[in-house]
């Protein structure tokens, strides 16, 4: 048993690791972990006493983890109002929703201001504004790419993603 806490432990430090690369604090890895490995949803109270954080700073993380798609509220029958998470285990699933709403939210506010900078670039008569010009355009037809790559990524089902990283995989290994 010892064994498996262990190793349960690890994976939920490197949780914890990973938050902190995305900028998020160690607590919400702390607690994606805590929930990933639960056999049922947890309560806010459940986490808090598994965790040994307060109340608020779980009920901050779990509203997070939530936006970013990584766990999902449940109602649980008899329960009331009190709620309730468990973790989304399907990473290919999380990853879809965060380029969908995300990523594509930057794309759309870079595309917009691009594309003013491109109508006043134009009229403008220098070689600086040339130069930006062409810059400019270049930036639109990468964030014209992305969009592309995000349309494809977030409408295709999880299932093809895996096979289509498969076949990927087999092509590099073959080099």
């Amino acid at each position: 048993m010892a064994d498996a806490e262990t190793a349960r432990e690890r994976v939920i430090e490197g949780f914890e690791r990973s938050a902190e690369i995305y900028g998020l604090n160690r607590s919400y890895g702390r607690l994606y972990g805590i929930v990933y490995f639960a056999e049922e949803p947890m309560s806010l109270d459940d986490l808090a006493d598994s965790s040994g954080f307060a109340k608020s700073t779980v009920s901050t993380a779990m509203t997070e983890l939530e936006r970013l798609h990584m766990v999902h509220r449940r109602s649980m029958p008899g329960e009331g109002k009190r709620v309730f998470f468990e973790a989304e285990r399907d990473f290919w699933r999380v990853v879809q929703q965060f380029l969908d709403q995300e990523l594509r939210r930057e794309i759309d506010t870079m595309l917009r201001a691009l594309n003013e900078a491109e109508s006043i670039l134009e009229s403008a008569d220098s070689e600086r504004a040339a130069n930006d010009l062409e810059r400019v355009r270049q930036l639109q037809r990468v964030y014209a790419q992305s969009e592309r790559f995000v349309d494809v990524v977030t409408s295709a089902p999880v299932d093809r993603l895996r096979s289509a990283i498969a076949s990927i995989d087999e092509l590099l290994e073959r080099r």
